[in-house]
């Protein structure tokens, strides 16, 4: 009885694959008037965003993630746009290369560097990461803050040893406070990805002890404070004290961190 739930469970799941696999255009297009017109139901955009990932409509799947971020939806449709593997990262590629608007061109440098950052295990990883870092390093001298921030959150996910320095610059001299913050943040994710620690320890020491020391604004002090001790291996700030904006934990935790940061 065993061995024939776990063989139901399993033809189960190879006829929905097999069902997303051979959905149309107009079918998805369809779910997602329905979608629409529940005004998106978090079970019903559940199954939906799952249908688009696995399904092999990819171009519409990119284009209702488009549509998700310029409408502000938050629907989340990109988290799934990995499982289209080489033949959505090739889409991404085509699209940079279009000419298109500049919010576009950097959200969809956001999401190639998002998907390709969950498909490490694939031959193409390294080459496509490298080829999409040249990108975003071409998008950094953008002039709206928020698009810039976008650009370095993408450089931390599949950044190497080269964008290292980048964001230290960053870190210590971009004009805008949430991408200092941002630019502490993406130097700590580099440890996830495609930098060893001991490397990120020793090239971002000296960027960290300037950047905590004269960082004036609070929030960016205690993102920095943070991203530092999970780089440092320490204990200095909780993340609750960074998020309330806790003015006594952050400055005693810059005390500490610029005490170790010094030796």
């Amino acid at each position: 009885m065993a061995a024939e739930a776990v063989d139901k469970i399993k033809k189960d799941i190879n006829d929905e694959k097999t069902r997303r696999s051979n959905l149309t255009r107009a079918d998805l297009e369809k779910y997602y008037l329905e979608l629409e017109s529940n005004d998106f139901d978090s079970g019903m955009r559940i199954k939906f965003a799952a249908d688009l990932a696995e399904s092999n409509e990819i171009s519409y799947h990119y284009e209702l993630i488009i549509k998700d971020w310029e409408l502000n939806l938050n629907l989340h449709l990109e988290n799934g746009f990995y499982k289209h593997d080489r033949e959505g990262i090739v889409l991404l590629f085509g699209k940079l290369d279009e000419n298109i608007d500049e919010k576009v061109k950097v959200y969809t440098a956001y999401l190639l560097a998002k998907a390709l950052s969950q498909l490490k295990h694939r031959e193409f990883y390294l080459p496509f990461c490298n080829k999409a870092c040249d990108i975003l390093v071409s998008l950094l001298d953008t002039n709206d803050d928020n698009l810039r921030c976008k650009v370095i959150i993408a450089i931390g996910f599949i950044g190497a040893s080269n964008e290292i320095e980048l964001l230290a610059h960053q870190l210590l001299y971009d004009e805008e406070a949430l991408c200092r913050a941002w630019s502490a943040s993406s130097l700590m994710q580099m440890m996830f990805h495609r930098v060893k620690i001991e490397e990120l320890q020793e090239r971002t020491k000296l960027s960290f002890l300037e950047g905590i020391s004269s960082e004036m604004d609070l929030y960016t002090s205690g993102i920095m404070i943070e991203a530092a001790q999970t780089i440092f291996g320490k204990r200095w700030i909780s993340s609750s004290a960074v998020e309330s904006e806790e003015s006594a934990a952050i400055e005693k935790a810059r005390k500490s961190a610029v005490r170790f940061l010094r030796k």
